[in-house]
């Protein structure tokens, strides 16, 4: 999926040559989304990537930040695809959230069940004993919720989302079910559970 290509390969053609720093990030977003943080080493890292270790903590200094450095990778990339969808003026606002899960589940289940939510992995593995990666996590997933809620307070203007519940309720709801589908489909590989959120969203928020 191009997207999710572009989060990894940081947007940069297949032709150029990536700097080291940018094949450390590559690898890091791969082996993180498959290993996680604790199963995830720097020498796996340094070995897949072709780096040398000077190199790594050249430009990171510790594994703990260069987690922090693909968790902030993500997160853009997860606002860009996000923003992709929302500006798509002729969609709903049902269809645009549709589409931008769409787009995550698919790669989801392209990659073997591997690639769900980087921000989801971590949280349930280092925010409880890494205030590091919590006080990250807390600002990342907010600046998520913000981006949802501007694009489900856009469809309240529109007049296509309800009115009874405030533009953050609803998108602390969506939020919540896209998180919960993918927990769910990591132990299940179940498509079916996935594609169900698509048939929930509209009757969430219209």
């Amino acid at each position: 999926m191009k997207t999710q290509e572009a989060a990894t390969n940081g947007g940069k053609s297949a032709r150029s040559v990536p700097s080291h720093k940018e094949r450390l990030l590559r690898q890091g977003m791969q082996h993180f989304y498959a290993y996680g943080f604790h199963g995830t080493t720097v020498d796996a890292v340094l070995e897949a990537s072709g780096v040398p270790k000077g190199s790594f903590y050249h430009h990171f200094g510790s594994k703990e930040a260069f987690g922090q450095a693909v968790l902030e990778r993500y997160s853009r990339y997860q606002l860009d695809l996000l923003g992709k969808w929302a500006a798509k003026s002729e969609l709903s606002t049902a269809d645009k959230l549709c589409g931008y899960f769409s787009a995550m589940a698919d790669h989801f289940v392209e990659s073997g069940y591997q690639h769900a939510c980087l921000f989801g992995k971590f949280s349930t593995e280092v925010a409880a004993t890494s205030d590091t990666f919590r006080k990250q996590l807390d600002t990342d997933v907010r600046v998520w919720q913000s981006h949802l809620r501007d694009a489900i307070a856009a469809g309240q203007s529109a007049g296509d989302v309800r009115g009874d519940r405030t533009a953050g309720e609803l998108a602390d709801t969506v939020l919540a079910l896209i998180q919960g589908a993918f927990v769910v489909a990591l132990s299940t590989r179940d498509d079916e559970s996935l594609r169900s959120v698509c048939r929930s969203i509209p009757s969430l928020i219209s």
